[in-house]
């Protein structure tokens, strides 16, 4: 198997610090945003009521929601976080003990966990950005928890120019992508699908979620790579570790 060329499709400034990282070990990635994170003008305070738990579902939640506190400290209660480098931002700013999933690094690793079964009147908040799947709430919901969200930020879709950018990607040789949504994925097809199908579906899709590979799958993708988790560490030792891309 030729050796991944790789495509960044995370947000700023997340998908350029990937790229140089794995640039720097010899894998050749080029960054290339397809959405920005908006934030969600709002005064009012995320915590308006005691919480038995706290669930953020990425970075970009704790981030924002952080920058609406203005400095003030986070509450004390049980932290949970759906990835691994949210795990480590929600920790930093809340100086507290962030539970992760064991394996499955998305909603259905998380509701995997011992602590979140049995909910009756447990109150709980989701950190998240505006818009996206309610299977987590819903689930949570039906195991006796009261949840509300706290939607600090929302995603827009940058716009390109299609036929230069894909030619660009083209003549770098890109043969793979590296997705951290379901969103991402359906934007990275609508700039590229119109006239490059065909190139489209002979690259590699690589994600660290089983749901956005069964999706890649579902949309016609034949190659697609499950990462062992969407943190930076991780992604290179997958990368450059011995057999990791056969």
């Amino acid at each position: 198997m030729p050796k991944p060329r790789l495509l960044i499709t995370r947000f700023a400034p997340h998908a350029q610090r990937l790229a140089d990282l794995l640039n720097e070990q010899g894998l050749y990635s080029l960054a290339q945003p397809l959405l920005e994170i908006v934030p969600v003008v709002t005064t009012s305070n995320p915590f308006v009521k005691k919480y038995h738990a706290i669930i953020a579902v990425s970075s970009n939640a704790v981030e924002f929601t952080d920058l609406v506190l203005k400095g003030k400290n986070w509450p004390k209660t049980n932290y949970f976080a759906v990835g691994e480098a949210t795990q480590l931002l929600l920790a930093s700013k809340t100086q507290q003990k962030v539970t992760v999933p064991f394996e499955s690094f998305d909603s259905e690793g998380l509701l995997a966990l011992p602590q979140l079964q049995q909910l009756d009147n447990h109150s709980l908040l989701i950190l998240r950005g505006v818009g996206g799947r309610e299977f987590l709430k819903e689930t949570l919901m039906n195991r006796g928890a009261n949840v509300d969200y706290y939607e600090s930020y929302q995603r827009v879709a940058i716009k390109l120019p299609r036929s230069s950018c894909v030619e660009k990607w083209q003549q770098h040789g890109i043969n793979g992508a590296i997705i951290s949504s379901i969103e991402l994925l359906e934007q990275f097809i609508a700039v590229t699908m119109q006239d490059n199908k065909d190139w489209l579906m002979s690259l590699t899709i690589y994600a660290a979620s089983e749901r956005i590979i069964k999706h890649a799958n579902a949309l016609g993708f034949p190659r697609t790579k499950l990462l062992p988790s969407i943190s930076n560490q991780r992604i290179i030792e997958y990368f450059t570790g011995e057999g990791s891309y056969d």
